[in-house]
């Protein structure tokens, strides 16, 4: 119950600021020219909530959380509800009235609405401080692409693709760049057995062009480096058997040292049936505890062990591997335009990729994934929750500016048309674009909504 509290409200919170900051840009440029707005609405549908202003303007709230709109007077969109008759006697400035460059600026608006929003998250966060996991190697996959390059369990990464990193969002966001690519990807890498500087390459080809399941670092092979804690044990399971406490920490797990929550559980997950040391450390003091690991045999009939604990990362004795980072009003003004700008490139790269058919397009995610995502960082703290809010809102805004009729970035076109044309566009002509935009933003929805079902089953 309390998952789907926070679900709903992280959602709706999503929703009503990223939406109602794209839309509050196109209504403060329309009002800055004197364009009368006839609505201003989130969401679509039945309206659920109505109130009017002094100068006439409807503000509304629909029942289908799945967009927004300002209707302007004189403006056609299919998308937003009918004009009502104005008073003959009242002077109102229709959208169709002002310059080519006004109805440009009032179409921009709403994605640059978007693009500040993400600056002004990133500079609080920026300001407030951020702690980020260091570089540092937890646990290398078995035959993946970090095992290749030389890997191993304690190396610092330095730099990726002769970008420096500080942070595995760092490395994150360098390796999210070569989606779908095909070449090369350079490490350079401290050793943490020898303290020497390596450097390891390995080749990739169409890299998770259909294969983006998981998180980018798990999929090139990295685990960041933790503390196992345990945060529950499950009543008449091996570990209370065994002695188990919650708040232990496993040091090993048969003399071999566990640094991540993946390799505990794939090495326990492989030991069915099995009795094993484990090195605990309880307080401040390290004991070998004997455990017998259990059995569990899923669907398939595959047998895997299990112990019967919760487990969680614990920080608290590496603070080594922690980067703290808190920023002064001017660096972080520069730093949150700087990645917001990297950001919009990144997505804007994702966005060719998928066009030109590098990556697939089953990565596309709809309401449903982006709700999940909502739920998962409103539930991890307020700075997670609110960085989604920015990634969101650069999504909204570069997905807008895409140059599709009924987004802006379709309008923008219809604009310049009319620039070059020397005249406006006739009806019908406007009109069928209209239609196509329509047809395109439905199917795309549609298919996104698709891809999230598929996720589910």
């Amino acid at each position: 119950m309390l998952n789907f509290f926070i679900f709903s409200i992280s959602i709706i919170t999503l929703i009503v600021v990223v939406i109602g900051v794209h839309e509050l840009g196109h209504f403060l440029a329309a009002r800055k020219f004197g364009v009368h707005v006839i609505r201003f609405k989130i969401g679509f549908g039945k309206t659920l909530l109505s109130k009017f202003d002094k100068r006439g303007t409807e503000y509304s709230l629909g029942i289908l959380p799945l967009g927004g709109y300002v209707q302007m007077l004189g403006e056609e969109n299919p998308l937003q509800g009918k004009e009502e008759e104005e008073d003959s006697q009242s002077v109102k400035i229709s959208y169709p009235e002002v310059s080519l460059g006004a109805r440009a600026i009032i179409t921009a608006a709403g994605p640059f609405a978007n693009f500040l929003l993400a600056i002004f998250i990133f500079f609080l966060i920026f300001i407030i401080g951020t702690k980020e996991l260091a570089p540092i190697v937890g646990y290398v996959h078995k035959a993946s692409l970090a095992e290749k390059a030389g890997l191993e369990v304690g190396d610092r990464i330095l730099s990726v693709d002769k970008q420096e990193v500080t942070s595995l969002s760092d490395v994150n966001g360098v390796l999210a760049s070569r989606i779908g690519e095909s070449g090369t990807i350079n490490i350079k890498f401290l050793k943490e057995k020898t303290g020497q500087e390596k450097l390891g390459s390995v080749n990739i080809q169409d890299w998770l062009s259909s294969e983006l399941d998981q998180s980018i670092i798990r999929s090139f092979g990295i685990e960041s480096f933790s503390t196992v804690e345990i945060s529950e044990v499950v009543p008449g399971g091996s570990a209370e058997r065994s002695g188990l406490l919650k708040g232990d920490r496993i040091l090993e797990v048969g003399k071999t040292s566990i640094h991540s929550l993946t390799h505990f559980v794939e090495m326990i997950s492989r030991m069915p049936e099995t009795s094993t040391l484990f090195l605990v450390k309880r307080g401040q003091d390290n004991f070998a505890l004997p455990i017998t690991i259990g059995l569990a045999v899923n669907d398939l009939g595959v047998k895997r062990g299990l112990i019967g604990v919760g487990i969680k990362e614990n920080y608290d004795e590496l603070p080594e591997i922690i980067v703290f980072s808190k920023k002064g009003p001017l660096e972080a003004i520069f730093l949150a335009t700087e990645k917001t700008y990297k950001t919009v490139i990144l997505l804007f790269d994702f966005i060719g990729k998928m066009i030109t058919g590098s990556v697939s397009s089953e990565n596309i995610g709809g309401p449903i994934e982006i709700g999940k995502i909502a739920g998962l960082s409103a539930k991890a703290g307020l700075l997670p929750f609110i960085s989604m809010i920015a990634l969101i809102s650069i999504n909204l805004g570069l997905v807008n500016l895409l140059p599709i009729p009924i987004l802006d970035g379709g309008q923008l076109v219809l604009i310049a048309a009319e620039k070059l044309k020397g005249s406006p566009l006739s009806q019908a002509f406007t009109e069928y674009a209209y239609r196509i935009g329509l047809f395109l933003v439905i199917s795309l929805m549609i298919f996104a909504v698709f891809n999230d079902i598929t996720r589910i089953v």
